[in-house]
């Protein structure tokens, strides 16, 4: 940051945007994880947190059964710190990220474990899609207050975090489309089989048909050579 505060300075006019576009790529980035989750089981991943900092998190059922998942995380020590069972299977988008978001602030530094539990299904899988966030997010909020840094970069740091709710939209609309489509092949696959069943019976009811026809003239026609 004293770096991009000291820019005005140092480079041209000519460098100045692009310097500023690297700091908010930097800025804005997060950890975005896809994983399937088998019945039964439960998976775990693992974030360092500082004390007393606040840690995010954004995750959504993607596909399995009622898109529900129960979430446990767990302090160095143990302790579980959040428990809860979340279902994805309504369409309120705001619904929708509350019901995927998780927050809270760490009482101790350290790994704190994230574990996604599957083990009330007997036999759907879930694919599950979590997000987290910069972590940075609030120490450069307190580093832009410093004398050093201008109306420019706090401009910058404002942009980041817009851009890490974009972010998150971003992520959500991923996991949606990823449904829908789906839906979509799900249905696609349905609609011909079907066809291929109703394919069959026509064609199976013509071959019937055309066999009693040529049965009942093959009747008749001896029925006439006896006479």
């Amino acid at each position: 940051f004293f770096f991009c505060g000291l820019m005005t300075t140092v480079f041209t006019a000519a460098w100045r945007p692009w310097l500023c576009l690297l700091l908010i790529s930097s800025l804005a980035q997060g950890s975005v994880l896809t994983f399937q989750v088998e019945p039964r089981t439960m998976d775990c991943v693992f974030e360092q947190v500082e004390q007393g900092k606040e840690f995010n998190m954004d995750f959504e059922v993607a596909r399995g059964g009622l898109l529900d998942i129960k979430v446990k995380i767990y302090s160095p020590r143990g302790d579980v710190v959040v428990d809860k069972i979340a279902f994805f299977n309504h369409e309120d988008d705001k619904r929708l990220e509350e019901e995927g978001h998780i927050s809270f602030v760490a009482l101790k530094s350290g790994e704190h474990k994230i574990c996604f539990d599957n083990t009330m299904s007997r036999w759907t899988a879930k694919v599950v899609s979590m997000l987290i966030p910069n972590k940075k997010k609030k120490a450069h909020e307190n580093i832009a207050k410093l004398e050093h840094l201008g109306p420019v970069v706090d401009s910058i740091i404002k942009i980041a975090d817009g851009l890490d709710a974009v972010t998150r939209k971003q992520h959500h609309f991923a996991i949606r489309e990823r449904q829908h489509q789906d839906t979509q092949i799900s249905t696609n696959s349905r609609v011909h089989w079907m066809a291929a069943f109703q394919s069959c019976i026509l064609i199976g009811m013509s071959m019937f048909q055309l066999y009693y026809i040529r049965r009942w003239l093959a009747s008749k026609t001896t029925r006439r050579h006896r006479l």
